[in-house]
């Protein structure tokens, strides 16, 4: 089987795949056979006249050239040696964000029966939460936008992009295919499923565990770790202790306590991660700006971007891109407010939102283990209005630019509203200069990105600002015998694609032995 990368053709309904192949090599189509896309992307250089740019497999019965765009293929296969046997038929798993429910479903396929502890509620009971919280200001800290069944990931975008498609990620999209996903998520380069598709699916993920044994305990915070001899051998949750065989830690990169309890009892390290703003458009400008107004946007679905920059020792890019969604408050702390992007299957909201951040590290934040944390919850009080609950501080893109102020601010998807503030105040002028000029690099390439967009602060959880070491192989937390931190806390992930694979990857290590069996 071959693999034949970058086969342009313009977007339409019907696609002939098999003449875009044989047009391709110049090899009549006979001899091709068993033909499969393995990815699809838009190809946007020539705005009005897009085209997909597929990559494609399949059996070619002729002598062929290989080169970098023909290639042999072979299917990916596991290299994880799952051989760590287990006594107990109940691995405790802490979280119940994709990290950990991905890591329950390799178990549950070998026959485990997982114990999952999360310190939010059900989606159900979490969105009404979160729904209190966005009108009234209420928020539960434990039961929030961050915490709950299926993750942050739940109230986002539900992109599924994943630098790696190995033989795990694509088990990864099978079984959200099983679970409702559209089959497109196979090939499409920038898959979603929407906050609404995604949830559904995180239902239908929990029953599917519960049939196969599987437990949930929600509203059960993990209070405590004890170990000894490195070996865990204790855990406390909700003031109750459990011993449990193995431990595998799938909490989020908001879970702020766990880690100050975790202090001196693993390996850890400061890392890091991106801050900024949310910046929104209409999404007819980003549509007529990126694909062009004489686009079927019926075929395509709405533009959306993707940004870089550099400056000095920072990167700056677009981040979590949501087309036709929504700006919304993440907070899971009181007085503090952060952002996030969110949208729903259809993306077909007016408005068109990204995080626009610079890289900082700790030559911003310092040395202390927990100087990023302290650092984003820094800024994220400093962003709460006391008069103006979760009320966002926001500015005119080209006002910040300029420090100055319009009588006329731009209309935002933000509810339940927004208060005018100097975001050039918001963080150190290091981070704001390299904010600024890669606005400037995008506006140079988008005219009008700087003129018609509306900033919006602040963009602090792009990523973990804590790494719990591990060893690579293993999974197993540097020294510690039975502990395994997996997903964006772990900071070794960062999204739902890439936290699933990660617990995914941690069950995968294990076995039942044949007393746990019985």
């Amino acid at each position: 089987m071959y693999l034949i990368r970058n086969i342009l053709v313009p977007i339409a309904k019907e696609i002939d795949l098999l003449k875009a192949l044989s047009n391709k090599l110049n090899i009549s189509a006979k001899h091709f056979s068993n033909i499969q896309t393995i990815r699809r992307s838009i190809d946007a250089r020539k705005k009005n006249f897009l085209k997909y740019n597929f990559t494609l497999i399949t059996d070619i019965d002729f002598n062929i050239k290989l080169d970098n765009e023909v290639q042999k293929y072979s299917t990916p296969q596991p290299y994880i040696n799952g051989s760590i046997k287990l006594s107990n038929p109940h691995p405790f798993i802490i979280g119940a964000g994709p990290a950990g429910l991905f890591a329950a479903l390799s178990l549950v396929e070998k026959g485990f029966q997982p114990y999952i502890f999360d310190r939010g509620e059900t989606i159900d009971l979490r969105a009404k939460k979160v729904e209190k919280f966005w009108q009234k200001g209420i928020l539960d800290e434990n039961s929030n936008v961050q915490f709950g069944e299926g993750g942050a990931g739940t109230f986002s975008d539900g992109k599924l992009t994943s630098r790696t498609r190995d033989y795990y990620t694509n088990q990864i999209i099978e079984y959200l295919i099983k679970f409702g996903a559209d089959e497109s998520i196979r090939f499409d380069a920038l898959p979603h499923l929407g906050t609404d598709g995604l949830r559904n699916i995180i239902i239908r993920l929990r029953k599917y565990l519960i049939e196969k044994g599987c437990r949930f305990f929600w509203n059960s915070k993990l209070e405590n770790i004890r170990i000894e001899n490195n070996d865990v051998t204790e855990i406390t949750i909700n003031k109750e202790k459990y011993s449990p065989e193995i431990l595998i830690l799938a909490i989020g990169n908001s879970a702020r306590d766990t880690f100050i309890m975790l202090k001196n009892k693993i390996e850890m390290e400061n890392k890091s991660f991106a801050v900024g703003f949310r910046i929104e458009h209409s999404q007819e400008f980003i549509n007529n700006a990126f694909y062009g107004e004489k686009t079927d946007f019926s075929l395509t679905g709405p533009a959306t971007y993707r940004l870089t920059a550099k400056y000095k020792d920072k990167g700056i890019y677009s981040f979590c891109m949501c087309p036709g969604g929504f700006i919304l408050a993440g907070s899971s702390e009181q007085n503090s407010l952060v952002l996030n992007g969110m949208s729903y299957k259809k993306r077909d909201n007016i408005f068109a939102n990204s995080a626009i951040v610079a890289t900082i590290n700790r030559n911003d934040f310092g040395d202390d283990i927990f100087a990023g944390m302290k650092y984003q919850q820094f800024i994220e009080k400093k962003c709460f209005n006391d008069s103006k609950l979760i009320f966002a501080p926001s500015q005119n893109a080209d006002d910040f630019m300029k420090n100055s102020f319009s009588s006329d601010q731009k209309l935002t998807s933000f509810q339940p509203g927004l208060f005018q503030h100097d975001l050039n105040q918001i963080f150190s002028q290091n981070i704001i200069k390299a904010i600024k000029f890669g606005l400037t690099k995008f506006d140079n390439r988008i005219p009008g990105f700087i003129d018609n967009g509306l900033l919006l602060a602040p963009e602090t959880r792009t990523s973990s600002p804590i790494r719990l070491l591990r060893e690579l192989e293993t999974f197993l937390a540097n020294g510690i015998s039975n502990l395994y931190p997996v997903g964006e806390g772990s900071g070794y992930a960062g999204g739902i694609m890439s936290s699933a694979a990660d617990g995914y990857k941690c069950g995968y290590l294990f076995t039942p032995s044949l007393d746990s069996i019985k």
